[in-house]
């Protein structure tokens, strides 16, 4: 499960939130005039799983700009007048939405990990259990 659900409680109280532009990495994109990378800072360093569900939450807007997590920074590639309007409040809306649903991925994956060992103990115990039947004399 690598860094997906290392510690399954702080997996489900993983809150990822948007902390500030970071005017000193935010550049205008080479060869274009009027696009830039404008980075965020988030509160933490999202996991792989939170990443994945990040980029599913902001394609189902449809949106035109690319938006993409690198490292403890969201990218939003767009221009400076599209960011304070219409995209900032988006991008809050798709990494609330990324929270909850990476918090359910955490249910899930808890769940699906104490089915696993409840299936392996219970073949123990009917390993146990038939060799105890067994007589060898």
């Amino acid at each position: 499960m690598s860094d997906k659900l290392n510690n399954t409680s702080a997996g489900s109280d993983l809150e990822i939130r948007i902390e500030r532009l970071n005017p000193d990495k935010t550049r205008k994109d080479v060869g274009s005039d009027t696009v830039y990378h404008v980075y965020f800072e988030l509160s933490g360093h999202p996991p792989t799983e939170w990443r994945k569900l990040f980029g599913r939450e902001w394609q189902k807007l449809n949106l035109t700009q690319r938006a993409e997590i690198d490292g403890p920074f969201l990218v939003l590639h767009c221009q400076l007048h599209e960011v304070a309007t219409a995209l900032l409040p988006a991008l809050k809306n798709v990494v609330t939405e990324t929270n909850e649903a990476y918090r359910q991925y955490v249910r899930n994956e808890a769940a699906a990990l104490q089915h696993q060992k409840d299936v392996w103990k219970q073949e123990r115990q009917d390993v146990d259990d038939m060799g105890e039947s067994l007589r060898f004399d």
